[in-house]
């Protein structure tokens, strides 16, 4: 039998989030969060096809690695990663954030929303409920949930994104999960 560590429910407002240009959803599949707000614009990602068959039919969808990127340098105005990170192990979610980076233009932005995951492993898996709001009128309520790979927080993953050489731009804890947003440097 498996021990599961549950969070409370965390509220996520993103009924006035909006991207401009072309944005990379890594690990968009499932509920297709980002591309119920970004519509067409947004290219998600996803290892599993089966993720990406589930998602709405908004915007694209490629089943790929988040460590091999098949994009060319400097192509997308975004790159978010919504509740993706914590699927990965340390080393993957460093390689996925330098890929993030390869392939956003300068001055471009990445949006992370994910959980906080206590580093003592305390269960077998991780199990993050969230409330995500759309729109006034539109709510999704889920659940994602993960083996115990890592522990991770706002700070974990900042120094990750600080060592693929993004610039912190805002970032909030609340409780059991974060949100954080960066930028691409200019080019020199």
């Amino acid at each position: 039998m498996h021990k599961y560590y549950e969070t409370q429910k965390q509220y996520i407002n993103l009924s006035t989030t909006t991207f401009t240009g072309r944005v990379l959803d890594i690990g968009g599949g499932g509920e297709g969060i980002i591309a119920r707000i970004g519509g067409n614009n947004v290219l998600a990602i996803d290892r599993r096809a089966d993720e990406l068959a589930e998602s709405p039919d908004v915007g694209w969808k490629v089943v790929m690695d988040a460590c091999q990127l098949n994009f060319i340098d400097n192509y997308f105005d975004n790159a978010t990663f919504f509740y993706s990170l914590m699927y990965m192990d340390l080393q993957t979610a460093q390689q996925a954030i330098n890929e993030a980076y390869r392939v956003l233009k300068p001055e471009a932005s990445l949006w992370i929303w994910d959980a906080v995951i206590p580093p003592e492993k305390t269960a077998d898996a991780f199990l993050a409920h969230i409330s995500v709001k759309l729109s006034e009128t539109e709510t999704i309520n889920t659940s994602y949930g993960a083996g115990w790979h890592k522990g991770q927080c706002l700070d974990s993953i900042k120094q990750l994104c600080l060592q693929a050489g993004f610039i912190y731009c805002d970032g909030n804890t609340d409780y059991e999960g974060f949100t954080l947003r960066l930028k691409k440097g200019a080019l020199k």
